[in-house]
């Protein structure tokens, strides 16, 4: 029997689709080109507020190795300092290759039907539906698709919704996840992140998590292209020993372990959905462009490319319309400002000094992001806190069209 709808891409976006689908009493096919478990390049962070947005996710974490992170160690170019810290959790460390595995095992629970090891390479539509063939030769067709196949989405090249990423919209991430008998985080309860680091384009980290440490330092694409002569991994290594001189590291970088990937930073792309296909995730740009966070972007697009796909027979209203008005009323507007910011932020060192340095001389500002971050406060109310307890910033933030209403 042919399906519903194909999810292309069983990752957080298209995992949490899947199952959501299937609840909802679609047939569901799930793809993916790999096996799982599979290991997957991420930085591994997941603001606690996935487990508000998502509540099914607290009774299941016990299942893989989850490392709750309370406090924040900020740095900027010029050598300043912020410490936020929460009350309780603000951010899950994971490994993707168990979290990938559980929201795929969750999905296939529910009922949808994971076909791996399908590598996608041609993509069709036509008024009666969506055909896609595998490298191999497969055909599969369904009335509806998600693409959630991630940054390189086949989909959405090959249907013209993504005609490529401008470098100045993607990031390259230089980033190893090596065991903590390797390399070892010399504050395990704290996230360390610089920006600016190398320069306004750059941003650097250290993410603990229960067995391994996560270390990378990123780039604006168009920036590494242009401006950096090292090769990626040089530029980790050394790196990495940097941090081992400061004290903040201890061990020596694995180059077994290093993996460079592409993260969109430029914000949705201008089409995420076109009559019979949604795009979720990375595929369609959902990341945060000032902190690169996409996990928790991802599930929320894939849950409601499905919900959308589900109300199909309920709405005269065409699918790709639902889809992008849920997507711009819950993320839009954080998405956007995210840009905003990254793009304000980081377009000078003196402004990472002066953002850093308003984190520490403005605690109830840093305590409202963290609070944001951890679920506890709203993302308007968040924002709102910045404005009314700095308003010295409003003439900046209208400047940069910060300041836009809902």
């Amino acid at each position: 029997m042919s399906p519903d709808v194909i999810v292309v891409g069983a990752g957080p976006a298209g995992a949490t689709a899947a199952r959501t689908l299937a609840l909802g009493g679609a047939r569901v096919w799930l793809l993916d080109r790999h096996e799982f478990p599979r290991n997957k390049p991420c930085g591994g962070a997941i603001s606690a507020r996935a487990l508000t947005r998502f509540p099914y996710l607290e009774g299941q974490l016990h299942r893989i190795a989850v490392h709750p992170v309370t406090k924040l160690h900020l740095e900027s170019p010029g050598g300043c300092r912020s410490t936020p810290q929460s009350e309780d959790r603000a951010v899950l460390m994971i490994r993707r290759l168990d979290f990938d595995h559980l929201l795929v095992e969750l999905a296939r629970q529910a009922g949808a039907e994971l076909m791996a090891g399908v590598e996608i390479a041609q993509a069709a539509m036509d008024e009666g539906g969506v055909s896609l063939t595998s490298r191999d030769g497969r055909r599969f067709r369904a009335p509806l698709a998600i693409a959630a196949d991630g940054v390189n989405s086949v989909v959405a090249r090959r249907l013209g919704l993504n005609p490529g990423w401008p470098r100045s919209s993607v990031a390259l991430d230089m980033m190893e996840e090596t065991p903590i008998e390797t390399l070892k985080c010399a504050e395990p309860d704290a996230l360390w992140v610089s920006y600016g680091h190398g320069g306004s384009a750059g941003y650097a980290y250290i993410f603990p998590k229960a067995r391994h440490v996560n270390v990378g330092i990123g780039y604006v694409l168009s920036h590494f292209r242009e401006q950096v002569d090292e090769s990626p991994y040089e530029l980790q290594r050394r790196f990495v020993d940097s941090l081992a001189r400061r004290g903040l590291l201890h061990g020596v970088s694995s180059r077994r372990h290093f993996t460079p990937f592409l993260i969109p930073i430029g914000g949705p792309l201008p089409k995420t959905a076109h009559e019979r296909v949604l795009l979720a995730g990375d595929a369609g740009g959902f990341v945060n462009g000032f902190t690169a966070e996409g996990i928790y972007y991802a599930m929320v697009t894939g849950e409601l490319a499905a919900r959308a796909a589900l109300g199909s027979a309920r709405s005269p209203e065409p699918v790709a319309t639902r889809y992008v008005r849920s997507w711009k009323r819950e993320i839009g507007a954080e998405l956007r400002d995210s840009v905003l910011l990254q793009r304000y932020v980081l377009g000078e060192a003196r402004r990472v000094d002066l953002a850093v340095k308003g984190a520490e001389r403005h605690p109830r500002l840093a305590r409202a992001v963290v609070q944001y971050a951890s679920g506890r406060r709203s993302y308007w109310s968040a924002r709102r806190r910045v404005l009314l307890r700095a308003p010295g910033l409003v003439p900046t933030l209208v400047a940069q069209g910060l300041t836009g209403h809902r």
